[in-house]
């Protein structure tokens, strides 16, 4: 009966390991786009103004002419701590070949006034690959009743 578990193991043993190995055990990434970097996206000469419950951005879009895009992200002020929570992505624009070159105007309607927001921006371009993100952006609504 011992003779017979030892050679029985042998192969039980090394199909679990060419099963385990053909499962791909370790780190799973969905598939990247290979781009060419040479050309980086970018978001130059953000500016921003607050009118009532309106914040109003203004920025241009340079990168691989194909198209370029943006993204918008949202936070919300954490009112104990006055720091801001986890961000979450409030607008995309897709990459567009008009887009390239060309001065962006964006308005963000602020409803309400008891929540203080923080708004990031970061351009994409068309093969996937990001800038840097701006600056932080905080803003709040206004009570224009009581003024």
């Amino acid at each position: 009966m011992h003779e017979f578990l030892r050679h029985s193991v042998s192969p039980l043993l090394a199909s679990l390991l060419v099963a385990m190995l053909l499962a791909g055990c370790g780190h799973k990434e969905a598939p990247q786009p290979v781009a060419d970097s040479s050309v980086k996206p970018q978001l130059l000469g953000l500016q921003y103004e607050q009118a009532g419950n309106v914040l109003k951005l203004s920025f241009k879009l340079r990168g691989d002419p194909s198209g370029v895009g943006y993204q918008i992200d949202r936070t919300q002020i954490d009112p104990y701590c006055q720091c801001p929570g986890f961000w979450r992505r409030y607008h995309d624009q897709q990459p567009l070949a008009d887009l390239v070159n060309r001065t962006m105007k964006k308005i963000i309607n602020l409803k309400t006034t008891k929540i203080e927001f923080v708004y990031r921006l970061r351009p994409i371009d068309i093969n996937g690959n990001f800038g840097p993100w701006s600056k932080s952006i905080r803003a709040r609504g206004v009570d224009l009743f009581n003024k």
